[in-house]
């Protein structure tokens, strides 16, 4: 189409034109969104270990995206090379962005986690101090997360971006206070060798925070940003700690603004603000606020995830299995939410893998359930010929073969005999798990999380042993019965009380019941008094018995850290293996490791919380493979 040279068409020409460089532009990021994907994709997939999809970001959408119906994040690559980001680089951001859904989704699965979101996301819109806040303490943690689970290449990536990208300059001193804090605490964090420059006071709130720590000495900083603590653990830490002192600075950064002359027009600290909008901060430091969100960028806009959690609520709300999954709680007599989370939580046990084998753990627990039934089974009919006569033919071929050609006395014959298969026969079995709900069990809260999981490894895998064994009690040669119970420590009369009692019987109410018993730690390590409860019930006969070898008794017990006497626990221990029952410690991550002292010679160490399931499932195949 061409217009004549007026001025009139010459505007239309350009409106024109530069709407289709609009539309190229977009078309052009989407291609370039859909090249990133494909060509990262074996790495996004395997990071995400299939609890999310990761999908380019449809044409028309320039930011990353979520979608929480679906777990489903949303790449556009154009947004951080926008930012000047190279490829890798960009990698490395989009694993970031990765992680923020994770933390959300883990954060939606938990029981109340919907109601702990809505507060967070009215904070993040009321507030830009708190938002960019978090924005901070956040990516430390997700940076930390991806580098600790890829490789030292992506900390290298990770400190050049910091250095060379968002963060060049290390003097913070011209900001606000209140962003100063947060930035200083995200940078110092991430390329350790290098200390910002800010003013005294900021100085003095970032050593304030450093001298918070556990007691076994972890700093607050690394408790928050672990990749093993949850959102929502990392959201009541930093909004007990670091939000109070980031506002404490906010209010100073308000008042020297209120300072300045009225008639003023320069611009300052928080430039962008006018003398009428002078108590809300959101106003007086806008212009701070654009250009933090420059240094600490947002790749899906808040607005974005409060979309995509009402779309959330929505779909929840809708669900008509929903309905039926409340009835059915109701039934049994649970809650709902305890009913969901533990559903999820057995789900996810098909993730846990034997790094030797490749196998699902349950998987291979099953095969072992089956072999140990088959193997009691009663007696079976084996084969044996070829002999002269016998009771049934093994070859009509070569009889008829044979007798033509004049032998009427063929070795085609053979006859079955009674073949039994031997075990070691236990009758009974008898397996106590003993679960730590210390108060270091929250931090981080990722082994709360493990605990749990293998809790339900536990008490799935028995209660499946417990049902085929009574299932086949009169097929096998000797009946065998699978008992099992779960205590907890926490320094309180619940200790010596079982928390799902010694029996066969292992119901969906026990087990959704102790999963949400396991999913707080209020208490100290008391890993003695279960024990001795346990100790005080083994009386005379069931002593003989586990020296008959009819009865096999086995304690695990799971532990976090150094038992609050370890003395006490040692003689316990050392009584119930006198007995004959077998008794094992297994120490949660390094913290855990006194246990390997504590529970010597029979004692396991999860390096990792993420190990505590697979430990456990080892533990339960190297001590039933002989019933």
């Amino acid at each position: 189409m061409t217009f004549p040279e007026n001025s009139e068409n010459l505007i239309l020409r350009k409106e024109i034109d530069d709407a289709g460089s609009k539309v190229g532009d977009t078309h052009s990021a989407h291609e370039e969104a859909i090249k990133h994907v494909e060509a990262h994709r074996d790495l996004f997939e395997h990071y995400a270990h299939g609890t999310i999809n990761v999908l380019p970001a449809p044409e028309g959408l320039d930011t990353f995206a979520f979608d929480l119906k679906t777990n489903t994040i949303y790449v556009n690559s154009r947004f951080y090379k926008d930012l000047g980001f190279s490829e890798e680089k960009t990698t490395f951001a989009t694993l970031h962005e990765i992680e923020h859904l994770l933390e959300k989704v883990q954060m939606l699965s938990e029981r109340g986690g919907d109601k702990k979101f809505v507060k967070y996301l009215q904070k993040i819109e009321e507030s830009e101090a708190f938002s960019h806040t978090d924005n901070c303490i956040a990516d430390i943690h997700e940076n930390r997360t991806v580098v600790q689970r890829t490789h030292a290449g992506f900390g290298d990536i990770e400190k050049k971006l910091y250095k060379e990208d968002l963060f060049r300059d290390s003097d913070f001193t011209a900001r606000p206070m209140h962003i100063q804090l947060p930035e200083a605490l995200l940078r110092e964090a991430r390329v350790p060798d290098e200390i910002c420059k800010v003013v005294p006071e900021v100085r003095q709130k970032i050593d304030e925070l450093r001298t918070i720590k556990s007691k076994d000495g972890v700093s607050l900083i690394d408790i928050m940003t672990h990749p093993d603590t949850s959102m929502s653990t990392r959201l009541a830490l930093q909004n007990k700690y670091v939000w109070p002192k980031v506002q404490e600075l906010l209010q100073k950064d308000i008042q020297d603004e209120q300072e300045k002359p009225k008639q003023g027009k320069g611009e300052g600290k928080g430039s962008g603000k006018s003398n009428d909008k002078v108590d809300n901060p959101n106003k007086i430091f806008k212009d701070a606020y654009a250009e933090a969100k420059k240094r600490v960028p947002n790749a899906v806009p808040n607005d974005h995830v409060k979309k995509a959690f009402d779309e959330w609520k929505a779909a929840k709300k809708d669900d008509p299995l929903l309905g039926a999954d409340k009835e059915y709680a109701e039934s049994i007599g649970v809650k709902l939410e305890d009913l969901l989370e533990y559903r999820r939580i057995v789900a996810s046990l098909e993730d846990i893998k034997n790094p030797e084998t490749n196998e699902s753990v349950i998987k291979e627990l099953r095969a072992l359930i089956s072999r140990i039934i088959s193997e009691r089974r009663n007696p079976v009919l084996a084969p044996q010929y070829p002999l002269e006569e016998g009771e049934a033919i093994s070859d009509p071929a070569t009889l008829v073969a044979e007798v033509k050609s004049g032998n009427l006395y063929p070795r085609v014959w053979e006859t079955l005999e009674i073949q039994e298969r031997h075990g070691q026969k236990f009758g009974e079995v008898e397996i106590t798990l003993v679960c730590d709900r210390s108060d270091s069990m929250n931090r981080p809260n990722q082994k709360l999380l493990e605990q749990r999981k293998a809790a339900a490894l536990f008490m799935e895998a028995l209660k499946e042993f417990a049902d085929l064994a009574e299932e086949e009690r009169i097929n096998l040669i000797k009946p065998l019965e699978i008992r099992s119970e779960v205590f907890t420590f926490q320094q309180d009369e619940k200790d010596a009380t079982p928390v799902k009692k010694m029996s066969k019987e292992l119901s969906e109410k026990d087990r959704i019941n102790t999963s949400s018993i396991l999913s707080s730690a209020p208490g100290g390590t008391t890993d003695f008094v279960p024990l001795e409860t346990i100790a005080k019930s083994l009386d005379q006969e069931t002593k003989n018995k586990i020296a008959s070898g009819e009865l096999k008794k086995i304690v695990i017990v799971f532990t976090d850290g150094e038992s609050n006497d370890t003395a006490r626990t040692k003689r316990i221990l050392e009584k119930l293996r006198q007995d004959g029952v077998v008794t094992v410690g297994v120490g949660i991550t390094s913290e855990g490791s006194p246990a390997l002292v504590t529970y010597a010679p029979d004692a396991r160490l999860a390096k990792t919380a993420l190990e505590l399931p697979l430990v456990l499932g080892e533990l339960l195949k190297e001590h039933l493979s002989n019933v």
